[in-house]
């Protein structure tokens, strides 16, 4: 995992990373809606799978929005590069694993990789060991995908006795209204971190992408 260590000294939110770092409870949440249809249509078109075009898109997005790429490691900030995602799929038997999906810049790379992954993962047992004294993966984020639920709100598992400063994210149920499409779309992050400025600009740059679905197909 690449990143390089942000000098505290010389940066211009160091005295709000400090303050934040005294709450109990440090992260806030955002639920709005994004309009799919382009993608969805497109999708539909070309014979992509969904799922994984807006999991490529977002990849893409957190690598256009340097504050998604901020964690807090021990003493230091630490910004990542390249982002990835790491998605919570739904195995065979009705319960969760996760799934890790590496980086990959263009998207034929991206789905073929994904689905080799999904389908590992999915035919594997979750096994508690498997996490257990593992050092958490930090070059990513942690999404989750409702497809049953048009939901308004969102709150995410967290474990703070062991606080992390990775963005917990999540998909909803696709909806039409009219011609449209729309999903709604959770993001939780640390406020050490990350701004209501910043979560704008991460769904502004996600929405655009999903407004040109045919970046699927360059470089193919």
């Amino acid at each position: 995992m690449a990143y390089k260590v942000q000098d505290k000294s010389q940066w211009s939110r160091a005295e709000h990373f400090k303050f934040y770092q005294g709450f109990t409870h440090p992260w806030y949440n955002i639920c709005t809606n994004l309009d799919v249809t382009e993608l969805y249509n497109y999708c539909k078109q070309y014979g992509h799978r969904f799922s994984h075009a807006y999991l490529y898109l977002t990849q893409q997005a957190l690598n256009q929005c340097e504050p998604m790429a901020y964690r807090i490691v021990g003493d230091e900030v630490r910004i990542y590069s390249p982002m990835c995602v790491s998605v919570a799929l739904l195995a065979n038997d009705e319960t969760v694993r996760f799934c890790d999906l590496p980086h990959k810049p263009i998207f034929k790379q991206f789905t073929q990789s994904a689905t080799e992954v999904e389908k590992r993962i999915k035919d594997s047992s979750f096994i508690l060991e498997q996490f257990i004294g593992k050092e958490m993966r930090q070059d990513t984020i942690h999404m989750t995908v409702l497809p049953w639920v048009d939901f308004t709100s969102m709150t995410h598992a967290r474990d703070t006795k062991h606080p992390d400063s990775i963005p917990k994210t999540a998909l909803g149920k696709l909806t039409q209204e009219g011609d449209r499409w729309r999903m709604p779309f959770s993001i939780e992050v640390h406020h050490g971190l990350v701004d209501g400025l910043h979560v704008g600009q991460f769904i502004n740059t996600l929405q655009g992408l999903f407004n040109q679905p045919s970046l699927l197909d360059l470089s193919n």
